[in-house]
Order: structure tokens, then sequence, then C-alpha cells
């Protein structure tokens, strides 16, 4: 198992890979903008696709750090009270806020889907150039969807520790209060 789960695991390197994508994604935007900028400053000739379909290119970027945040748990947390609770109570509270966030990313993978299929049957394009929207958002949820699986592994990694009453790595990590 040790193999598939974790941060160093298959799906830590698979959410790495996601998140790399992102990033370019994230540079390729600002690298359009800038063109944009100096196509507008030098010529008067603004690039219109930029304002029509950033909105739609920075959803799939942050929605592409997501699964890397959940596997590496980079999400807030407050760890003073798992710390007074012992290592068992840690590892429950551990647990439970997996549990938590497994159960916010399924409403939000299940409502992203929703939202998808809605703007896939409406038709629903780009404001000036009409491009369909229906790709960007079909694959946020396919980001969510996959964020939803790398959070169930969180949980099945949070449930095998506290079977076994082993802290681990994550737990002697000092986070803060």
């Amino acid at each position: 198992m040790n193999g598939f789960l974790g941060e160093n695991g298959t799906v830590g390197r698979v959410s790495t890979l996601v998140a790399l994508a992102g990033a370019i994604g994230v540079l390729v935007v600002a690298g359009i903008v800038v063109f944009d900028v100096v196509m507008r400053a030098l010529f008067n000739m603004p690039i219109l696709a930029v304002d029509d379909l950033n909105p739609f290119n920075i959803a799939v970027v942050i929605a592409a750090f997501f699964p890397l945040c959940l596997v590496g748990r980079h999400l807030v947390t407050i760890r003073f009270l798992g710390r007074a609770l012992g290592a068992r109570g840690h590892l429950l509270l551990e647990l439970l806020g997996a549990l938590a966030t497994l159960s916010i990313f399924v409403l939000y993978a299940w409502q992203m889907l929703h939202y998808a299929w809605e703007v896939t049957n409406n038709g629903l394009a780009s404001g000036i150039l009409e491009i369909p929207q229906a790709p960007w958002w079909w694959a946020v949820a396919t980001i969510l969807g996959f964020s939803v699986l790398v959070q169930a592994t969180v949980v099945v990694e949070a449930g095998l520790a506290l079977a076994i009453g082993k802290v681990g790595e994550r737990g002697n990590r000092d986070h803060g209060a």
C-alpha cells in the first residue's frame, strides 16, 4: 500500500503531475496576458481571447492544485487539540478531519459535475468569441473527481495510522496552532 498512498506514492506522483500542468497553465496565462498588453500598447490590437477565456483557464489552473494540496495535507489545520489529547486522540482527529474534507470535496465535485452538465446542455459559450465553455468545466469537474479519489486515499492512510497507532512523519511535524 505504501507504494500507492501518500505524497511519495503513485497518488502523490500523479497529483504532482496535475499540479505541474496547472503551474504550466499559470505561466501560459501570464505569457498570454503579457503578450496582450504588448499588443495593446504597441499596435493598439488587443487579443480578444485573453479577456474572453481567462476566467475559464484560471478555473482549471486553480483546480489543478487541489490534489497536491490534499495528498500533502497542505490545508489549514489546527493541531494543538490533537497534541493535548495524545497520540491516539491526534490520530482520531486527523481521521475526522480527513473525512470532513472528503465530504466537502464530494459535494464540490458533485456540484461541478452538475454545473458542467448544465453548461453542456445549455450550450453556454464565451462572451466575445463564443467558444463553448463546456471543455473547461469538464476539465475542472474531472480534476475535482480526481481530488475526491486523492482525499479518499488520505482517509485510508489516516485510518490505517489510527488502526496501527502510528503517528508517523506528519504527526511529528509541528504545523503550529
